[in-house]
């Protein structure tokens, strides 16, 4: 039995490796940052504190919000699911995450506290330091540190520019693929008053960039639409939410050209 695991875990790991290249690529995200493709580095919005830490400055009083992904690409084996929470100190900002990558066999789990500073006119600055622990079964475990920083600058009320590093201290665990390093930078630009177009590009300090894109529309107070593509691999993205009282639920679907659909499915919370 135990043969026919580690035999099982090794298929999955691979077909794993072909989709993300590395572990910890971050695929655990909140539900309305997965709906526009992982678009959104330079958009201010606590969902995004896992792309840019400075993505909190927006928050103004405390809020929260958890987010599941169940079976994607129909195998339960890749399920991913998180929280954060965040809230207002002032000029300062905090937030604290938290997510979780894999099965019994093989899993990741990456734990975060971020911090924004938004004392400057028209500018914010982030930094997150998370750590990042690796289970294998029969094989033990390990914990990491990592840092990311991010900043966020609003050229004109409707334009910002946002730009961050994933993985600042180069944290691996002794193997060149376990913690991708990553730069991201992006535009965000508020079209109109009800949406916001995210335009990112992406570096993997080991291979060539890709890009991503992104809508959010908000046709009524209780009602936003997202959408969003991704390049390498090539994948769309859709997703609606809903809000009632104080609470939003959200709903986020991709699909892919080989591996079918990946859904997503998220509640946030403000008092």
């Amino acid at each position: 039995m135990r043969q026919y695991k580690l035999f099982i875990l090794l298929i999955q790991v691979a077909i794993f490796s072909v989709r993300t290249n590395a572990g910890f690529e971050r695929i655990a995200q909140p539900t309305a940052l997965f709906a526009r493709a992982f678009s959104g580095v330079a958009f201010s919005s606590e969902s995004n504190v896992w792309l840019n830490p400075a993505a909190l400055s927006n928050v103004s009083s405390f809020r929260s919000a958890v987010f599941y992904s169940p079976s994607p690409f129909q195998l339960p084996q890749l399920t991913n699911y998180g929280l954060l929470a965040a809230d207002n100190f002032g000029v300062v900002k905090g937030g604290v995450s938290f997510s979780s990558f894999g099965f019994s066999l093989y899993k990741e789990t990456f734990g975060s506290l971020s911090v924004a500073y938004t004392g400057m006119t028209n500018f914010s600055f982030g930094i997150t330091v998370s750590l990042y622990h690796l289970s294998i079964e029969s094989y033990g475990s390990a914990l990491k540190l990592g840092i990311d920083i991010g900043s966020i600058y609003s050229l004109t009320e409707e334009l910002n520019i946002g730009f961050a590093l994933n993985n600042l201290n180069g944290a691996t665990y002794e193997e060149d693929d376990d913690i991708p390093q990553i730069i991201l930078a992006g535009l965000s630009y508020r079209i109109i008053e009800e949406a916001v177009v995210n335009v990112d590009l992406v570096k993997d300090i080991r291979y060539e960039p890709t890009y991503r894109a992104g809508i959010e529309f908000e046709p009524h107070d209780i009602v936003v639409v997202r959408s969003g593509f991704q390049g390498k691999p090539s994948r769309l993205f859709a997703g609606i939410g809903f809000t009632v009282t104080r609470f939003t639920i959200d709903y986020g679907v991709a699909t892919h050209d080989d591996l079918g659909l990946t859904h997503s499915i998220g509640i946030s919370f403000i008092p």
